[in-house]
Formats: structure tokens, sequence, C-alpha cells
């Protein structure tokens, strides 16, 4: 419904009827001050998108978005491997050229576009959606190049990677359980990578081949945090190599977290295992 604001004049009583800024009523002159529109949406932090393709299948996608009165950029990246096999043009089905440099709009309203391209003609990507409450909702997505596709797209945002969490982790190998308590910290900023460096150290009971474990430097480029899951290298004593990978819920609460642990020649050689730990 169109927002009617009532203004009066000195020479009559009757209300003057402002509508879509259009005054009647008597003459004189009146003067209205309108109020200015809202600050756009912030969307600013960790996402994870599923692009739900028209013709069947779905891609996940981790980013990163900074708003800035209106303006978003952002970084993401692409979950699941891509098929080698080629067919009219199409290599590796889509997505599997797609940028993960990110940049559009955002309005008071929550009314989001984003974009990317390949130089020199490759792919486009092109999405519209409304963000609110920490959801994206009504969202159409649109990959035009060597592998078009269209679609729907959702999303959810997740909270920065930050503090303690403890739990139980029990190995694949032996079925042995021994308690975890890890603290982890993402960086303020993406790396050369896209993804945010990640801060680590944990402190184990009841594993016989590791007590603890400390972030290993300098960082794996394969190690950081985006979306909603991380992964990250460990030195771990009495030695060897721990990789501690895992995937927090929407409310940062809980942890699905998995490792794998390496001292070739030792008695553990390699164990893997899994577990869910909870933010203390």
């Amino acid at each position: 419904m169109t927002p009617r604001v009532y203004l009066f004049c000195t020479r009559c009583r009757a209300p003057l009827l402002l509508v879509a800024g259009i005054i009647t009523g008597c003459g004189g002159n009146s003067s209205v001050v309108s109020s200015p529109p809202g600050s756009p949406a912030d969307v600013t932090g960790n996402w994870v998108l599923t692009a739900n393709m028209t013709a069947g299948g779905s891609r996940s996608i981790a980013a990163y978005l900074n708003s800035n009165n209106g303006t978003v950029s952002g970084t993401a990246v692409v979950g699941g491997a891509c098929p080698l096999d080629c067919a009219n043009g199409c290599c590796g089905g889509p997505f599997c050229e797609f940028n993960g440099l990110l940049s559009g709009t955002i309005d008071a309203r929550g009314n989001l576009t984003l974009g990317s391209a390949v130089p020199n003609g490759g792919p486009v990507f092109t999405m519209r959606a409304t963000v609110g409450q920490g959801q994206l909702n009504n969202g159409t997505f649109a990959l035009t190049g060597g592998c078009p596709a269209q679609g729907t797209i959702a999303a959810t945002q997740y909270p920065t990677l930050a503090g303690t969490y403890s739990g139980t982790l029990t190995s694949q190998n032996t079925g042995q359980a021994f308690a975890i308590s890890e603290t982890v910290d993402q960086s303020s900023s993406p790396n050369q990578h896209g993804y945010f460096d990640v801060s680590a150290t944990a402190n184990l009971s009841g594993y016989a081949c590791v007590t603890s474990v400390t972030e290993a430097t300098p960082l794996d480029q394969n190690s950081g945090f985006l979306g909603n899951s991380f992964s990250a290298t460990m030195d771990a004593a009495p030695g060897g190599t721990l990789f501690l990978s895992g995937s927090i819920a929407p409310d940062g609460k809980t942890m699905a977290a998995n490792y794998e642990y390496a001292l070739l020649g030792s008695t553990c050689n390699v164990d893997i295992g899994s577990g869910t730990l909870t933010l203390q």
C-alpha cells in the first residue's frame, strides 16, 4: 500500500493528502521533508550456498562476503570433484571453471545480486536473492559459457570460527575413543588462496599416538576456513603429523570433526577417525 502523509496548511481546515509525492488540496506553499532510505543490509560473514540445477544435481559453494554501504565483494570455492570428461565444449560440468571472486550489490530490503566472470570470455555466473536473518531466500542463478546451467540457490550464514571445542574422537582403525580439546581461531582476512588462515592447538587424552598438537608452520596452502568448513595441518607430539578438519553448525556450537594421523615406521603408522565436538 502506498504510504500517505497528512499535512495541514494555515488557510484551510481539510488535511492535504500526499500520495506518491503529489500534493492536492488548497493553495499555498508547503514543504515536505522525506525520510532518507534505510541503510543497505549487511551480509558480511561466512556463507554456504547450495546451487540446485534445473537439469538435476547440486553444488555446494563456500563463501565469505563483505558488504560496505551497499557494495558486496567476496571469495568462494565450489565443493566436489569435477569429472574429467568433455562433451560439446563442456569439460567437467557446470561450476568446474567457476571464478571464486564475487562482486555485487545489496539494498536496504536485502535484495542481493552477485556475479563473477572468468577473463577472456570464460563462464559468467550471476545470482539474485533476498537475504534476511542469516538466510538467503528466493534465490536464482545462471551460469553461461561452455557448461551452462541455471536453477535455484539458497544459503545459510555461519559464525566466525573461534573458541575451544571439546569432545571425543574415535579411531576408525582400532575403535579406540579418546578425548580432545582444541582451540581454533580464523584470521581477520582471507589469505592469497582465498581462505582464512586458522590458528589451532589441541590436547588429547587417552590416545596412544599423540598427546598434543600445534599448528604447523608455515601454513599449508590447503589449510584454512571458508564457509563452514576448516582444515589444519598440525605438528604432533611426540612426533608425526595430524591433519584435522571439520565443519561447524549454523549456530557454531557443534563441530563435526575428522582426523588423520601419520607417523610412518611407528606402531601407529596411519590412523583415521571422527567425532563430534562442542563449543565450550
